[in-house]
């Protein structure tokens, strides 16, 4: 199995039984190729903990999913050409021998964007401070009084707040 893939699996299985990280089917992982060319991310509807070296995952061109991004002309469909159009192009930049109907996470151009490993996650704890009425404030006081490690080792404040959007390509958009 490709050293990649089974970085994926077992990030996606230790994340995924943990219930108070991931409720259903919720939550995405990728990884990289350290060459920047492919990226492996788990398929849309696919639960985390369920993810195996044959299904749950597809494999894309990195560089044809960020060019789905610039793409202007996606930006002039209305809703549903939209989501149709990146969907099939999405497809398209699939680069992996899975069969079926797999496809990759609707979070996939998100993550195009991001690190070289994404650990998009649920926790409980942080939807309650998202669904809070003054969450946002209660957050960042948090995160300023008490920064957890790995933000001690970095600059800049706390993290990032980002408003409601529908997921996919809109949010990557912003």
């Amino acid at each position: 199995m490709d050293k990649i893939l089974s970085q994926l699996i077992r990030i996606s299985h230790t994340v995924g039984k943990d219930t108070s990280l991931i409720q259903g089917g919720g939550g995405n992982t990728s990884v990289k190729s350290d060459d920047g060319k492919y990226m492996y991310i788990k398929a849309s509807g696919t639960a985390l903990k369920d993810m195996n070296e044959q299904n749950g995952w597809r494999r894309l061109q990195l560089a044809s999913v960020l060019s789905i991004i610039e793409d202007k002309s996606i930006n002039q469909l209305d809703t549903y050409g939209r989501e149709i159009e990146v969907v099939n192009r999405l497809l398209l930049a699939c680069d992996d021998e899975v069969t079926g109907s797999a496809r990759p996470s609707v979070e996939t151009h998100l993550h195009a964007f991001l690190d070289k490993c994404v650990i998009h996650l649920h926790p409980v704890a942080v939807l309650a401070y998202a669904c809070a009425k003054n969450g946002r404030a209660e957050l960042e006081k948090l995160f300023r009084e008490n920064p957890p490690a790995f933000l001690r080792k970095q600059e800049g404040g706390p993290p990032l707040w980002v408003s409601y959007a529908d997921p996919g390509f809109m949010l990557a958009k912003r």
